[in-house]
């Protein structure tokens, strides 16, 4: 099986001194007979969806699987614009972001009742999604998390690890920033590492694993554009923020 996975756009790791930007990673995914996405991108992304997915050759009509890696705000909160397709995620995150006590803040309540009302297909760790991709579960940042591994046919395995490790220095370092569970955490970095040749971050881009060391595919840059006659930093209209390698 030989999977294409096309970055819709690059997730990237930061929070505001008050609150979060939720920059997650957000990709279209073609094989086995399917068009998908995994998670559904930001709330701001929601302008500019159509034209998005069109430069990839798709409709968002035409998705017929997104696989959810959990459900927090900036994972799920665009789950509305896929009418025809079947939703995937863990049986462990859907009781969770269901449970009124035991929730955290983030989990986007009112993606819950679309996924309720829709085709949805709860899986447990090792489950066959559809031929090729194999759900596992990675929990720590939710007890939920879910990665999907897919297998390329020659040998490689690449996985859409979503928030188990948010970014480049997290699967290097095997500890991470944001955990309900950091030793859970760190056992599902090392799961992920121990199982995939290429990773997709929840909030980075692409990275391949090799003789131990993660290395960053590319650079990782986010463009921030202001308008409205407003300028920053001295007078500039656009500012870029660079990830370091």
């Amino acid at each position: 099986m030989n999977f294409k996975v096309d970055v819709l756009f690059p997730g990237f790791s930061g929070k505001l001194a008050v609150g979060y930007m939720g920059f997650s990673t957000w990709a279209y995914v073609e094989g086995a007979g399917h068009k998908m996405v995994l998670d559904t991108g930001f709330v701001g992304l929601r302008q500019d969806y159509e034209r998005m997915l069109a430069l990839h050759g798709v409709r968002r009509e035409e998705i017929d699987y997104v696989l959810l890696t959990h459900l927090h705000f900036d994972h799920a909160v665009n789950v509305d614009m896929y009418p025809n397709a079947t939703f995937v995620c863990s049986r462990a995150e859907w009781e969770y972001a269901n449970n009124e006590i035991l929730r955290d803040k983030f989990i986007e309540l009112p993606a819950l009742p679309v996924l309720e009302n829709g085709r949805l297909v709860l899986v447990e760790d090792g489950d066959e999604v559809l031929p090729g991709i194999t759900a596992i579960l990675t929990p720590g940042h939710t007890p939920g998390c879910c990665s999907y591994l897919l297998d390329q046919g020659d040998g490689t395995v690449w996985g859409l690890v979503g928030d188990a490790a948010k970014n480049r220095r997290e699967l290097e370092r095997g500890e991470v920033q944001m955990s309900l569970d950091p030793e859970s955490s760190a056992a599902s970095l090392k799961r992920i590492r121990e199982s995939c040749d290429r990773v997709l971050p929840g909030h980075d881009g692409w990275l391949t694993i090799k003789d131990g060391k993660i290395i960053a595919e590319g650079g990782n840059d986010i463009h921030m554009v202001f308008g409205q006659g407003v300028t920053v930093n001295g007078g500039q209209t656009e500012i870029v923020l660079k990830m370091d390698e």
